[in-house]
């Protein structure tokens, strides 16, 4: 079923896998092509559609760090409700700091939320720098 307000090319945008860390067992790949909302879990990537994508941009000065949170709002037709895919980027901007050329990604972890953010589903993993 074909929506207007649905962006496919927002797709090209969204990893197609985090991971989770498994301690000294090392990690696990998990697809976020599939439904975070508790009561679905359809792993059905067809069904899934993103809507729109929102980015927050909070400094903290004390840690000399930046976070950047990128929010895209995912429809899913096995439920026929809406979550939030938050990817939450941790920048060092230390310009202190000999080692770092331009921006330097300390890690990058992916949540879900449902479409209103009032309930955390939890994290998922966290995202490969490449």
């Amino acid at each position: 079923m074909k929506n207007t307000k649905y962006n496919p090319d927002l797709w090209d945008e969204i990893p197609s896998y985090a991971f989770m860390a498994l301690g000294r067992r090392g990690r696990e790949q998990i697809s976020l092509r599939e439904c975070f909302i508790p009561s679905c879990n359809s792993t059905d990537g067809d069904k899934l559609h993103p809507i729109k994508k929102e980015i927050e941009t909070k400094q903290i000065p004390e840690k000399k760090v930046q976070t950047i949170k990128k929010k895209y709002l995912i429809h899913c037709d096995e439920c026929s409700q809406d979550f939030h895919l938050i990817f939450e980027q941790y920048v060092n901007n230390d310009s202190e700091s000999e080692n770092i050329e331009g921006t330097d990604i300390i890690m990058e972890k992916v949540y879900a939320t449902d479409a209103n953010d009032e309930e955390n589903y939890g994290e998922i993993g966290f995202i490969q720098q490449k």
